[in-house]
């Protein structure tokens, strides 16, 4: 039987600060389940929040002692030079092994990873049906050539096929190995599921497109809900679900059969999600209020209507109005995202989004989920706009510095400015004290990480406004 060791390193500690601690890889733990019903002897380590010396090490010991036939490496952005580290270790110490990255940013990059690494393959875009066909191919020997959706090296060059088409029947790929991230030891009360794929719109910060493509599928509303229901089953210690979709309600059809299913058969569990402002009802707040969502967090981005449209939001300031209003005297609580730094960002459109919140503020009490800078990812509308100024060029992925923030009209300072003064205005200093003291009891290290650069920024915006 062929082993295989799947491994997502850990994020940069710049981008540790930034994540979900809640969240888990379910990506890794659908790669998992379908390579397991493929027969393989699998192992996984997910490492996206860890120790970067203790996740390393864990990573030699299971190479050693595993010794796998086939590393498969999740590639991000943000955790991409772990990765490169993983890959050296690796072929230092199992230089008979197959490696083989894949994932957002080695889908954009395949030729460079190639070029640069001692991989065999990259698989591009979705992975389960490649990674099987790929497998079955390397450990037969035939022409990789054949394989659609992946890149590899011939005669010392970077190779592309053809592109794989999408996966259409979702419901065929088994449920992800939820076990891998659900353990007693540490106790985890919330749990992940992605209902469907993809998103349409064009948001010029997004590089998820890559993977997606910009098609929206699903899965069928018994299969979301044969999921729910084995988690609810099979690990009772599991109280929230995080519905993990790019946007839970596009399909708002859809989204309320998914919720009348729940209803139906008596699933005692919570639930939060991800949304765009609109499609919106009263009817699918009132049935997802019943179903049992407790949360819903929406991506507003910037409160100036000329900043939404050069982003490609696709929304107003009306509609994100509208949309609180219907919200108003529910018990779903919202949560708001904002960023600074767009192409176009001044004191005024500054001023614009403070204006909005507190509109907001006054129809319906949020949690007010914070201020980011814009980071500035490839495959991206903004960092063409970089590249295109000279600031960054393709070599920079190569290098161990962090995902850059977008500094072509503002300082990383002036940015940073910009956040406190938003938060400052929007945010009640009871709930900023309360948020800085919870993260300090569920992850005190990463949370002065936070904490302290938090007050410096806040003395030098109160005394040198």
């Amino acid at each position: 039987m062929k082993k295989i060791l799947l491994v997502s390193p850990p994020l940069q500690v710049n981008a540790q600060a930034h994540s979900k601690d809640n969240s888990y890889g379910l990506g890794l733990a659908y790669l998992h389940a379908v390579l397991e019903r493929e027969g393989y002897d699998i192992r996984t380590l997910s490492h996206n929040n860890d120790d970067l010396a203790a996740a390393s090490a864990a990573v030699e010991a299971e190479l050693s002692g595993f010794r796998p036939d086939f590393l498969l490496v999740q590639i991000f952005t943000m955790n991409r030079v772990e990765c490169y580290k993983t890959i050296k270790k690796a072929r230092e110490l199992l230089p008979g092994a197959r490696i083989i990255a894949g994932g957002v940013h080695a889908s954009i990059y395949p030729a460079q990873l190639l070029d640069n690494y001692p991989l065999d393959c990259v698989v591009i875009g979705e992975g389960e049906a490649t990674i099987v066909e790929l497998l079955r191919v390397l450990s037969s020997g035939e022409d990789l050539g054949t394989v659609k959706g992946i890149a590899y090296r011939k005669a010392g060059a970077a190779v592309l096929t053809p592109q794989r088409p999408l996966i259409e029947d979702l419901d065929s790929i088994p449920f992800p190995k939820h076990e891998l991230f659900i353990k007693p030891e540490p106790l985890r009360e919330m749990g992940c599921i992605l209902t469907s794929r993809g998103c349409p719109y064009r948001c010029s910060f997004c590089c998820l497109h890559t993977i997606s493509r910009r098609r929206f599928r699903t899965r069928s509303v018994k299969n979301v809900v044969d999921e729910i229901a084995h988690i609810a089953e099979n690990f009772p210690q599991i109280k929230v679900l995080q519905i993990a979709d790019d946007t839970f309600t596009l399909n708002q059809p859809r989204a309320i059969e998914i919720c009348r299913e729940i209803i139906r058969r008596g699933i005692k569990m919570r639930f939060l999600c991800s949304a765009r402002i609109k499609p919106a009802s009263v009817e699918l707040f009132e049935i997802m209020e019943k179903a049992g969502f407790e949360g819903i967090g929406f991506g507003l981005e910037t409160g100036s209507e000329k900043l939404l449209k050069s982003i490609h939001k696709n929304i107003t300031r009306d509609e994100v109005i509208k949309t609180f209003e219907m919200l108003k005297g529910r018990s779903i609580r919202i949560a708001t995202y904002l960023m600074v730094g767009f192409p176009g960002e001044n004191d005024e459109t500054v001023a614009e989004t403070i204006d909005l919140v507190k509109k907001l503020q006054k129809i319906k009490y949020f949690e007010f989920a914070g201020v980011a800078r814009l980071w500035v990812y490839p495959n991206t509308e903004v960092y063409e706009v970089l590249r295109a100024s000279g600031r960054i060029d393709d070599s920079y992925w190569l290098t161990d510095k962090d995902v850059p923030f977008f500094t072509l009209e503002h300082s990383e300072e002036e940015l940073e400015r910009m956040v406190t003064r938003i938060t400052l205005a929007c945010q009640p200093w009871r709930q900023w004290v309360k948020r800085i003291f919870s993260e300090l009891l569920l992850n005190p290290a990463q949370a002065m990480r936070k904490v302290v650069p938090r007050l410096r920024k806040l003395k030098q915006v109160m005394f040198h406004r």
